[in-house]
């Protein structure tokens, strides 16, 4: 093949113009034709992007769907991975198997594989980062909110006259004007490092010490509670919205975990001021139950839109960055997707589904004239002519 007058200065021009180092060359960048026939910068950046993120919304999926649809996140999580997994695996393969390589076929290596390798990383980081983000918003939002959407809401409870067993399905409860916790007469357990603390709450927001100021119904059965919010043993209950004179309701806690120990903080406040707890009910003080509850649901959307949006712009300017860097290796003649190899013999079925580009760009080198080989590479990928520079 004879190639036309002046066309590999051409080339050398437009390679190296200082276009090609800027970040602007990112996204509306066209690269050089050989070894980008498949897109530029952008395509390979979505390419790259679009597995990674799905990766990150399934994980973070796994922990806020029901278990059967987690279940099959679950699934499609580990079908990426293992279609990446098996990509690298009959890549590796055929470089020990068919020693692929050798000679000028390793730079092909670098290229093909430079993708696969970033897009494994990136989605094992996807299914980490996203299995973090869901667990911290059911923890913190979704699972209160969708467990108190079952209860019902009660208002104008009376703590001194209401026995927490009329109220067992309460989610949200707004108390009388005159209901308050008792900061002064709080309890507390310690275990494994943590604090569990109860307040009671009751009529006046001062618990009496005589017989006449214990409820009608003889029992002590509403609690606001916490977690690392007192002193223990000293007392010194910081918990929810302990501060704000207007707060004259709670939200059930249904943090299970800490449940058990929140009863024994109970037994062992009711065992020191010598009072009676038979149906304790547990609840994070606030200032409105149910404005309280639907801010856990506004929160909760806020966060998967602001996670889902962050990762998948953070991913894709990483992207855009590996599709320049694999641009630069081709430029300097580190990678190339010329002189694509031959499958090893018995590889070839393995290559179709495991390795469609390169297999492609396989096939069309056969289809190539052999004189277009001759050419050396460094004139394609712009390298500079260090002796013209010296002379």
């Amino acid at each position: 093949m004879i190639l036309k007058e002046g066309l590999l200065e051409e080339d050398e021009a437009r390679y190296l113009a200082s276009y090609n180092h800027s970040f602007k060359g990112l996204i509306h960048g066209k690269p050089p034709k050989r070894g980008f026939e498949h897109g530029g910068n952008l395509r390979r950046a979505c390419d790259c992007t679009w597995p990674v993120v799905v990766t990150f919304v399934l994980s973070l999926a796994a922990f806020l769907l029901p278990r059967w649809l987690a279940a099959l996140c679950v699934v499609v999580i580990v079908g990426i991975l293992c279609r990446l997994k098996g990509s690298l695996g009959v890549l590796l393969l055929s470089v020990l198997v068919g020693k692929i390589h050798k000679n000028h076929h390793e730079r092909a290596v670098i290229y093909y594989s430079w993708f696969p390798c970033w897009k494994l990383l990136l989605c094992l980081l996807g299914a980490v980062s996203g299995g973090l983000v869901g667990h911290h918003l059911w923890e913190h939002y979704w699972q209160q909110y969708s467990e108190v959407s079952l209860l019902k809401a009660y208002r104008g409870i009376d703590p001194s006259v209401v026995p927490g067993t009329q109220i067992q399905d309460a989610g949200a409860v707004d108390f009388v004007s005159s209901a308050g916790i008792d900061s002064e007469h709080a309890g507390c357990f310690m275990n494994a490092g943590r604090t569990y603390c109860i307040a009671p709450i009751v009529t006046n927001g001062t618990m009496l010490h005589n017989i006449g100021g214990a409820p009608r119904y003889g029992s002590y059965d509403y609690f606001a509670v916490g977690v690392d919010c007192c002193s223990c043993p000293d007392i010194n209950f910081r918990c929810g919205a302990w501060r704000h004179p207007w707060a004259e309701g709670g939200i059930r806690s249904t943090d299970l975990e800490a449940r058990p120990f929140y009863r024994l903080a109970v037994e062992a406040w009711a065992s020191s001021y010598r009072k009676t707890a038979a149906h304790p009910l547990f609840f994070e003080w606030v200032e409105s139950p149910v404005a309280h509850w639907k801010t856990l649901r506004q929160n909760f959307w806020k966060g998967l839109a602001f996670s889902v949006l962050l990762f998948s712009g953070a991913i894709f300017a990483f992207s855009l960055t590996l599709a320049r860097l694999q641009q630069a290796l081709v430029v300097h003649g580190w990678a190339s997707p010329w002189c694509t190899p031959a499958p090893p013999q018995g590889f070839e079925t393995a290559w179709e589904r495991w390795l469609p580009e390169m297999m492609e760009s396989y096939k069309e080198s056969m289809l190539m004239p052999e004189a277009s080989f001759t050419e050396s590479p460094d004139s394609f990928y712009g390298a500079v002519d260090t002796s013209s520079s010296s002379a």
